[in-house]
């Protein structure tokens, strides 16, 4: 992990209550964590693929089956690959944000891990 990782990636909790696509789950069927990148920092910031280059942008986070760590990293243009520095907790049902704070123009890889494991990626474009 590189320096200046919190430059990059800071953690702000928001208030729950936003329901999103889920990309993982559990044995009983139900979405075990819910995750996506916004245009945006606020609970009501809707997913996005696109930002403008000047826009706040958010990397969200839900568990939905009890309390968790997450790592969030993001893959910039230019390659450049930064992580949170250590895992971060989330209280199953609050919807966490990660925010990113890239002014790089080009395509980002957003990807969430437990415990080690990859849950979910996502791609979005900044112009």
């Amino acid at each position: 992990m590189k320096k200046g990782l919190m430059s990059a990636l800071a953690l702000v909790a928001v208030a729950t209550g936003l329901m999103v696509a889920a990309v993982s789950s559990s044995s009983a069927g139900t979405p075990a964590f819910e995750h996506y990148v916004a245009c945006g920092l606020s609970r009501k910031a809707s997913p996005a693929n696109v930002c403008p280059v000047k826009s706040k942008k958010g990397a969200f986070f839900k568990s939905t089956q009890g309390e968790v760590k997450y790592t969030v990293c993001v893959k910039f243009p230019k390659q450049e690959h930064l992580c949170t520095e250590k895992p971060q907790v989330a209280e199953e049902g609050t919807l966490y944000v990660n925010k990113i704070t890239s002014t790089s123009v080009g395509k980002h890889e957003v990807t969430w891990y437990v415990k080690g494991k990859k849950v979910g990626t996502t791609v979005f474009r900044v112009k």
